[in-house]
Order: C-alpha cells, then sequence, then structure tokens
C-alpha cells in the first residue's frame, strides 16, 4: 500500500506539473474545481454505505458470516450506482450554467458534461474499493488508489497528447472496471458458507442506513471542510490562484502520505478487533498506527518547511507565491498526523455520531473562516483558515477517542497507553 501510495503521489505531482507547465496554472486550477465538484457529488451518491461496507465486511470476515457479504454489496450497488448516483448526475446537467455562474470561468463549461457522466463511474469506484477494504483484499485496494488514476491520466496526456479533462476521465472509467472485476473475484461464491432467507436485522436495511447516515454526515463535512477553500477561491478569486494553492495542498499532504497507506489497513483492523471484544488487540492497533504516521510525518514536515519556495519552483515560477501556503498546510498536516487514526477509530467502533459531531463543527468553522479569510488575504487567508480547521477537528476528535474509549494517541507517541477501559 505504501507503494501504491508513493507511487500515486508521484503521479499526482507529474499530473500537476505537466497541466502547470503545458496549460497553465488556470487550466490546473479549473481542473481541480471539476474534480471538486465531483468528488462532493458521488460522495453524496454513496450515502455512506461504502463506509457501512468496511465495517461490516470487516466483522462479518470475524464472524465467519461469509455469506451476507455479496447480498451486502450487491444491495449498495443498486442502491448508490443505479439510483443515487443517476439522479445526482442528472442534477448536475441541470446545474451546470449556474455552477459556471457562480465560479465566474465560461471555460468551466466544457468540463461539467465529464463531470455529470463521471458520478455514476466515480460512485461505483468508490463502492468497490472500501469494499475490498472491508474484506482485507488489500493488494486489490491498493490498485484503487486515486494516485492510480492520475498515473493513467498522465499516460494519457504524455503518451496520446489529450487534454486533462478527457484524460483523467477515461482513466476513472478504466480503474472502476478493473474495481469491479476485482470485487466479484474475491467475494465468496453462492455456495461458500451460504445463508438461506433473507438478511438478519444485524444486516438489515434498518441498521444499515442507520449506521450509514451518520457516517455519510461525516463523510460529507469532512469532505466539505476539505474542499472549501477550493471552491470558494474559484469564487473570489482568478483561477490560476486556484492552480497554485491546490499544488501547495498536494505537495503539504506529503506529511501524510504514510497515514494515508496505514489507514487503509487501520480501518478493517479496528472493526475486527472492536466486533471480537480484543481491546488489547484494538490497543495494540492504534499504538503501531500512530508511530507509523509520526515516524514519517515528521520529517517530512521539515523538509517542507525548510524550502518551501524550492518546493514550489518546481512547477514554475509563478508557483513560488504558494509558498507560505505550503508552510501553514504543512502545519495542518503534521498536526493531523500525530492524532493519528482517530476518526477511523471512532467510526469503527460504534461512535459514528461523536466523530459526525466533531466534523459538523469543525466543517461550519472552516467555511466561515475561508469565507472571512480569502476575500481579505486570499490564497494565504485560506490556507490559515484551513491548517486552523484541520487541526482543530483532529485534536477534538483525539480528546473523544480518550473520552469514549480510554485509548490516549498520545501515550502511543509516548511508548504506551493507558489502561483505563471505557
Amino acid at each position: 500500500m505504501l507503494a501504491v501510495k508513493l507511487l500515486g503521489a508521484a503521479s499526482a505531482y507529474a499530473l500537476a506539473w505537466w497541466v502547470s507547465r503545458h496549460e497553465g496554472p488556470a487550466a490546473y486550477g479549473r481542473f481541480e474545481l471539476a474534480l471538486t465538484v465531483l468528488t462532493i457529488a458521488a460522495l453524496a451518491a454513496r450515502l455512506g454505505l461504502d463506509g457501512v461496507l468496511v465495517k461490516w465486511m470487516a466483522a462479518s470476515q470475524v464472524k465467519g458470516e461469509h455469506g451476507v457479504q455479496r447480498r451486502l454489496v450487491g444491495r449498495v450497488m443498486a442502491v448508490t450506482g443505479l439510483v443515487a448516483a443517476p439522479l445526482l448526475a442528472t442534477a448536475m446537467w441541470r446545474a451546470a450554467p449556474l455552477l459556471t455562474s457562480w465560479l465566474g470561468d465560461p471555460e468551466l463549461a466544457e468540463a461539467w458534461p465529464w463531470v455529470a457522466v463521471g458520478i455514476p463511474v466515480l460512485t461505483v469506484w468508490g463502492v468497490s474499493a472500501e469494499a475490498l477494504r472491508g474484506l482485507s483484499r488489500m493488494t486489490s485496494y491498493a490498485l484503487l488508489q486515486p494516485g492510480m488514476v492520475a498515473a493513467g491520466a498522465v499516460a494519457c496526456m504524455v503518451g496520446l497528447g489529450w487534454r486533462i479533462v478527457p484524460a483523467y476521465a477515461w482513466s476513472l472509467v478504466a480503474s472502476a472496471t478493473v474495481g469491479v472485476v476485482l470485487l466479484v473475484t474475491s467475494l465468496p461464491g453462492r455456495s461458500e458458507h451460504s445463508i438461506e432467507g433473507g438478511l438478519s436485522s444485524e444486516w438489515g436495511w434498518k441498521a444499515m442506513m442507520r449506521t450509514g447516515w451518520p457516517m455519510l454526515l461525516g463523510s460529507a463535512m469532512f469532505l466539505v471542510m476539505s474542499w472549501t477553500d477550493t471552491l470558494l477561491l474559484g469564487h473570489f478569486l482568478e483561477e490560476d490562484q486556484v492552480g497554485i494553492y491546490r499544488v501547495a495542498f498536494r505537495m503539504a499532504a506529503v506529511v501524510t502520505l504514510v497515514q494515508a497507506a496505514v489507514n487503509s489497513y487501520a480501518a478493517p483492523l479496528f472493526a475486527e478487533r472492536h466486533a471480537s471484544g480484543d481491546r488489547a488487540g484494538l490497543k495494540a492497533a492504534l499504538r503501531q498506527t500512530t508511530l507509523l504516521n509520526v515516524a514519517f510525518s515528521l520529517p517530512a514536515f521539515v523538509a517542507l518547511v525548510a524550502v518551501p519556495a524550492w518546493w514550489m519552483g518546481w512547477f514554475g515560477e509563478a508557483f513560488e507565491a504558494g509558498a507560505h501556503c505550503l508552510v501553514w498546510l504543512a502545519v495542518g498536516q503534521v498536526v493531523n498526523a500525530l492524532c493519528g487514526p482517530v476518526m477511523y477509530l471512532l467510526n469503527m467502533t460504534g461512535h459514528e455520531r461523536p466523530a459526525q459531531r466533531i466534523l459538523w463543527i469543525a466543517a461550519l468553522g472552516n467555511l466561515a473562516l475561508n469565507v472571512w479569510a480569502i476575500p481579505r488575504f486570499g490564497i494565504l487567508g485560506a490556507a490559515v483558515a484551513t491548517a486552523f480547521s484541520m487541526a482543530l477537528w483532529n485534536v477534538a476528535a483525539a480528546v473523544a477517542v480518550k473520552r469514549l474509549l480510554g485509548l490516549s494517541v498520545w501515550d502511543a507517541i509516548r511508548g504506551g497507553q493507558n489502561s483505563t477501559s471505557a
């Protein structure tokens, strides 16, 4: 997973470099705005059920109830891919002129048809990836990372001369197709651990929606918090400023590169330990993941903030204006890494609602701060607002983990775990 994350990060930077050098910062800014809308729409279409799949697929593995897995995946695919995603794609198609007007760039109109078509594709891609993660098929899950889509897009741009939007779109279609094939071949057959009749109430519709709804709200608020700065920059500033800011944001994400890989297996691991009542195993998993995060994040943070203008200069002289943004965003990311996978821990142990409330507060605060700061301070205001909000929700989630589960990420960093039980 770490190898794929590194490849994916390199591909994402190669994509940003290629577009910035050949099409300019404004073109990269438009791409990021289109990707923002696509990501938000696809997350809404998944209804939080992709998170339910991670939790339930892992739990059913522990309990030996493999027969429910194929039905659960079929149910989620039908609701999200065949109902919710097409409805949102239609809404996107109709809302395109209004969105173009709000962002103030007529050239964005060319991207919205691609976004509308991409909503069902990205929805199915995301559900397939999360189901594979729940099954602990980490090699397959690794192949469905966003960085692999970026790698395909780079290949299309360099090898075929395509522009960024169609290149990324067709790469996403190929990745989604691979994801469906990998998922179908990974699920147990009907004769393997089969169950008769309908699903029990434990795996029923009511339980699924009750679990999925807070996860959807939490994920939506996390996404709003992650992309509010980009959309508001597109509204208040020119697209070249969006492009510079997004390069700084992606560079700062290097700090949590290992965390992204570690969290890929942390979520199903937490769910398995919780489902089996293995509290000692849960503590050990938290300590392991937190220490791995810290071991990489601190050196990466120091490397970025030491020479931020040099890093940004890779993408062109115009991007050096984002050096201070890179420093602030790296600060937010290092706090994220030091707090560990606390949000995954809350979601996978039955504390979805406290996690949701934390993200709601942080997202609304982030929105207010960006609305105030961007018109006054431009991209630097967006960076400071985003970094502060990121630090806020991570620290709040770490405190919630301590209060609800009796586990401390800070004890893990110091080399131990306290023994308080929840």
